[in-house]
């Protein structure tokens, strides 16, 4: 693919990405397509060859990204709970800058074909792996409990709802909400005071009144 070919397919999936934020996948014709991208319908299908063409490659771009940025602190020698703070930032960076997109492949992706949607939902369970194995690695360090998919799977639904909400001039940044996410994750609601006192205290049961 040449240059002009990449650039033209990249301004497609960002102008497409907005037209499915406010209208949906099926109420963005292709002719409202090719109108918001200047392009006569001959010459849009030779660049994204069909509508549900665009939106899996939406959702595959998006995927491959958040897959790309988090792996580098995944294979690191960092202790487990550094890698579960990198990662989750990696994370909410990436919503940051592509949260309007995500909403997309989220909301959008039960239109895909069969084929597409297991395409999509192969990414999603590689990506899934890379926050399994930090989990797991702190779990065998007795950092915190083992986990199993269901565990992974709520944790990220929590970081990934952020793309709805999360905006670029908030009062936290990015890298802010996702340590506080951990802290919450790691700790809990449980007050400050309390967790120190609770990490003092011995494991034991306390004795029975006389």
């Amino acid at each position: 693919m040449t240059n002009a070919n990449r650039s033209m397919r990249e301004k497609i999936l960002e102008t497409v990405t907005e037209l499915f934020i406010h209208k949906g996948f099926h109420g963005t014709g292709v002719q409202e397509i090719s109108k918001a991208v200047n392009l006569g319908r001959g010459a849009l299908y030779y660049h994204i060859g069909s509508k549900e063409q665009i939106l899996f490659d939406i959702s595959m771009s998006l995927l491959r990204s958040a897959l790309d940025t988090t792996l580098p602190f995944v294979d690191t020698d960092d202790p487990p709970d550094v890698k579960l703070h990198n990662i989750a930032r990696a994370l909410l960076r990436h919503h940051a800058t592509h949260g309007e997109g995500w909403q997309v492949a989220v909301r959008e992706a039960r239109f895909l074909s069969e084929e597409y949607q297991q395409q999509v939902i192969d990414a999603r369970r590689e990506f899934e792996q890379l926050w399994h194995r930090v989990l797991q690695e702190g779990a065998r360090a007795g950092l915190w409990r083992a986990v199993d998919a269901v565990d992974v799977r709520g944790v990220l639904g929590m970081f990934n709802y952020t793309a709805r909400w999360m905006r670029a001039d908030g009062p936290l940044s990015p890298e802010q909400i996702a340590d506080r996410y951990v802290d919450l994750l790691l700790t809990g609601l449980i007050e400050r005071s309390e967790r120190s006192e609770r990490s003092d205290r011995p494991d034991q049961p306390e004795p029975p009144p006389e």
